[in-house]
């Protein structure tokens, strides 16, 4: 507004300064030198455009901070995401690490349990062949005792063969009952391992989740830094 109002008084004082008795437009305004349209003399007018200058002066100086405290803020925003981006990313490196490591060590113990179920199995395998290959001479020394039961009279002996017969089924109940025992012992085992398998191929399979979900969504999405080198 003082530009635009100081530029048509120059170019009104350039006018006058030209004006001579040979101008065109001059002319006679009677009484005019007693009008005084003036609104300020040589201070006030001065001091109104210092003021006009001073007050530029300071919005600029005010707008220049503004800008620089802005470019400050911007900068140690970038400086800040970029920081928890890379703390971020390193969290999540480091948790996958973690979990690939925790799920190689299933995947070795769930090997081993396998083999160990494939073990326990051949052993009740054994187990179950050992009790029937045992039937046989259990019927056997059985049979031989009932048969001598038939002897007559004082051939009723209690001799030796009668005592060996006898000791033979006890000692064939005993080691049926031993395998029975093992059997019931190894059948437990089997049922312990199988359910061991089952938690571990649970468990597998929530780290692979877990590390699909870790490497391959959030690491994929994180490989490049969201933000332009400027704004870094």
């Amino acid at each position: 507004m003082d530009i635009k109002s100081k530029h048509s008084a120059c170019q009104v004082d350039s006018l006058c300064y030209q004006m001579n008795n040979y101008s065109r437009g001059i002319n006679y305004f009677a009484g005019i030198e007693s009008v005084d349209p003036t609104l300020t003399i040589p201070e006030s007018w001065a001091d109104n455009s210092n003021r006009i200058i001073q007050r530029s002066s300071t919005e600029r100086a005010k707008s220049s901070q503004l800008r620089s405290d802005s470019d400050n803020c911007i900068n140690d925003c970038a400086n800040r995401i970029w920081n928890a981006w890379n703390f971020s990313n390193s969290a999540l490196a480091r948790r996958t690490n973690e979990i690939l490591e925790t799920k190689n060590k299933l995947q070795m113990h769930l090997h081993k349990t396998q083999q160990e179920i494939f073990d326990v199995e051949k052993n009740i395998e054994l187990l179950r062949k050992a009790i029937q290959d045992k039937s046989a001479p259990i019927r056997v020394a059985q049979s031989r005792l009932e048969a001598r039961m038939h002897r007559k009279d004082v051939e009723l002996c209690r001799d030796g063969p009668q005592l060996r017969l006898v000791s033979e089924v006890e000692g064939l109940k005993l080691s049926l009952s031993q395998l029975h025992q093992k059997l019931s012992e190894a059948e437990r085992q089997h049922q312990q391992l199988t359910l061991t398998k089952s938690k571990l191929e649970q468990d597998l399979h929530v780290k692979s989740n877990s590390l699909f979900i870790d490497r391959e969504s959030c690491l994929g999405l994180r490989r490049t830094f969201p933000m332009s080198a400027a704004n870094r």
